[in-house]
């Protein structure tokens, strides 16, 4: 192979590693900042959904993974939305951790503003930061907040409410 060929060949290398990387529609972990909630809201109109917020060193937050994760198996429709309270740099951790608590699938978020406290009042102006911390949102994006561990039952009553 002559020196332009290679040199092409090289560049044709470059140009399919950097258009084939991984977008965030795969279901990776995508980047949480002051308007994400309007995109979350918007995209889900007329549609009941749960919004949880969690973060990789809260434990109850596990049990929650857990509890979502029996939930997404016998409600295949429910449509959950995870959001991690963690730094942006923590992006690859929060998706294995989703992963390894078989959550893999659902949409998830991380917070990547350097004011977190921001980013939580506009979500909430009475959430103070305190983990898990779940919404549950009926189809008229009336929600019910919960702070604390959240069960399958609790979760199960909300199906039968909404009926997603």
């Amino acid at each position: 192979m002559n020196t332009h060929m290679k040199k092409l060949f090289a560049l044709l290398c470059l140009f399919l590693t950097l258009f084939s990387a991984p977008s965030f529609a795969e279901n990776q972990t995508q980047p949480f900042r002051a308007g994400s909630l309007s995109d979350i809201l918007k995209t889900r109109q007329g549609k009941p959904f749960i919004l949880m917020f969690w973060s990789l060193d809260c434990a109850s937050c596990m049990k929650d993974l857990d509890a979502l994760a029996a939930s997404m198996k016998k409600h295949p429709n429910l449509d959950l939305v995870m959001v991690s309270t963690d730094e942006a740099e923590f992006a690859g951790e929060v998706s294995d951790m989703l992963a390894k608590h078989k959550l893999k699938q659902v949409e998830s978020w991380i917070f990547s503003d350097s004011n977190a406290q921001r980013l939580r009042y506009e979500i909430d102006s009475s959430w103070y930061g305190e983990l898990p911390r779940s919404y549950f949102y009926d189809a008229g994006h009336n929600r019910l907040p919960v702070s604390g561990a959240i069960t399958t039952e609790h979760i199960d009553a909300w199906v039968a409410a909404v009926k997603p």
